[in-house]
């Protein structure tokens, strides 16, 4: 075989002479190879894509193994480059990539802080795909999250792509908590019947199931929080009771009755927070948002 490419690499390289490109006969002679290459690599993605997808794997797992193949095959392919020119040609090929190398850095300085934002997001893992989010200016549901950008499904089911160099300069809040533990920090006792309500109907095996998945991540639900400001011209005691109204209405709607706090004050408005919990992030799209509106409706007067 290797005598066969010899042969073959020597005949490209007698058509190339009269031009004085006998040089790059190694080259020409490499593209069946290359394209050969090219294939097998839409091969292998897609196969990583599809199997990842079938066992449900985290998109972000997904994205990490796609990058690592696309190094591993760019890796290969300049190596069968560098092997197969002459010395002379090694030396344009490294110096232009040096040259090269150069010029992306510089041109594209702000996509590789994403990378490098991306390769931070996927080790550290300050939110996964399926949490809510808030970061800087956005929020919603995480979809996506790649080298470059987290993709993110806003309330208005909008779908925001955010560079992930925002997750380092952006004040990032997860609304992901597990309810043990904000039990917990408020000196309460978690009753797990509080999340379950059908847990002593369920099988040994979805009970053992439950307890080893207790164990390893715990419950975890999403604990949304949102302000709403009044005009001091307002009456606090009538807003205060149509709050309490509010909560006392919606108790039955989220995983523990929801709650609102006096958060802080202007010279012009007073500012209260309330809390709700829900064991699926959607929900804050639906039942959250109608919590919202109804608690926003407070006395004018």
């Amino acid at each position: 075989m290797q005598d066969l490419f010899t042969y073959f690499v020597d005949y490209i390289r007698l058509l190339l002479a009269p031009f004085g490109l006998q040089a790059y006969a190694g080259v020409v002679a490499s593209i069946p190879f290359y394209a050969f290459l090219y294939v097998l690599y839409l091969i292998v993605i897609r196969s990583i894509k599809v199997s990842f997808k079938k066992v449900g794997a985290p998109r972000e797992a997904t994205s990490g193994t796609v990058f690592g193949v696309r190094l591993f095959f760019f890796t290969v392919a300049l190596l069968t480059l560098l092997l197969l020119v002459d010395d002379d040609v090694k030396g344009y090929i490294l110096a232009g990539g040096a040259l090269m190398g150069t010029a992306i850095g510089l041109a594209f300085s702000k996509a590789l802080s994403n990378i490098v934002s991306g390769i931070y997001v996927l080790l550290a893992r300050p939110f996964r795909v399926g949490d809510y989010i808030r970061l800087g200016e956005s929020e919603g549901i995480v979809l996506e999250i790649t080298l470059n950008y987290t993709r993110i499904l806003r309330l208005d089911h909008t779908r925001q792509f955010v560079p992930n160099s925002m997750t380092i300069d952006s004040r990032m809040t997860n609304f992901r908590v597990r309810i043990d533990d904000y039990f917990d920090e408020r000196g309460q006792e978690y009753h797990r019947s509080i999340f379950d309500d059908d847990d002593d109907e369920d099988s040994r095996f979805d009970n053992a199931v439950d307890k080893l998945r207790f164990l390893t991540k715990g419950d975890e639900v999403y604990r949304y929080t949102f302000d709403i400001e009044i005009d001091r011209t307002c009456s606090k005691r009538a807003a205060e009771a149509h709050f309490k109204a509010v909560c006392k209405k919606w108790e039955s709607s989220f995983i523990i009755p929801p709650e609102y706090i006096f958060w802080s004050s202007t010279a012009t408005t007073e500012t209260f927070r309330f809390a709700f919990i829900v064991a699926n992030p959607k929900d804050i799209f639906s039942l959250g948002q109608d919590f919202r509106a109804e608690a926003s409706a407070y006395p004018a007067k």
